[in-house]
């Protein structure tokens, strides 16, 4: 691993985690949770996708580890669904836990046809 590849992911990691932080400011509880990580799904299968037809290094290490790997937050996502189970709300959970994977899985899917 070099000091380049280092500082690309870096340089990706502080852009992700402030949109991360405007997500969770912008949008109410839970739904930036969400929204970030359903985008950094999308821009992973953007990237798996535009791998492909030759994506430099360089440009997967800045946007897919670094950007998406700061946006993506399941550490938070699992905070919010604890707490939704340990406050009883079982079926919000539910659907929370749900909705994130089948939004994820369809990000996913929806980049992949841009290529």
């Amino acid at each position: 691993m070099s000091l380049e590849s280092l500082l690309l992911v870096a340089a990706g990691a502080a852009f992700g985690g402030v949109g991360r932080y405007w997500l969770g400011r912008l949008l109410p509880e839970l739904y930036g949770t969400l929204a970030a990580n359903t985008i950094a799904c999308f821009l992973l299968g953007i990237i798996t996708s535009a791998e492909t037809v030759h994506l430099s290094p360089g440009t997967t290490l800045l946007a897919g580890m670094g950007f998406s790997g700061a946006l993506s937050t399941w550490s938070t996502l699992a905070k919010e669904l604890g707490e939704l189970i340990r406050t009883g709300q079982n079926v919000r959970a539910l659907r929370y836990g749900v909705a994130t994977i089948v939004l994820g899985i369809l990000a996913v899917l929806s980049a992949s046809l841009v290529f």
